[in-house]
């Protein structure tokens, strides 16, 4: 007898997931009132990334492989959209 997906892995914490993200809305709030609109924005794509990611993880758990498949790429692009442009904008701080 194999073990179904649920079963061998843990499943996901939900009070604190919706601790990270009342913390995330808070710090995207204050952001946006001390007008940082960049960090809010880096911290929503951060945020969005998590989600998908962890979203992949929910379908994997239920068995659904390939659409879980699609939500970690999109992930995957969210966080190097993320890593690309503070990237850039670090380097730019940097460099002039």
């Amino acid at each position: 007898m194999s073990a179904s997906p649920s079963a061998s892995e843990p499943s996901l914490n939900w009070t604190a997931i919706a601790a990270l993200y009342a913390g995330l809305l808070f710090g995207i709030g204050v952001m946006l009132l001390a007008e940082q609109y960049r960090n809010a924005t880096w911290l929503g794509l951060l945020g969005c990334a998590g989600g998908c990611t962890a979203y992949g993880r929910v379908l994997t758990q239920q068995g659904r492989e390939t659409i879980a498949k699609r939500w970690k790429w999109g992930s995957g692009l969210l966080y190097a959209t993320f890593f690309l442009w503070a990237g850039t904008a670090f380097l730019r701080a940097l460099l002039g």
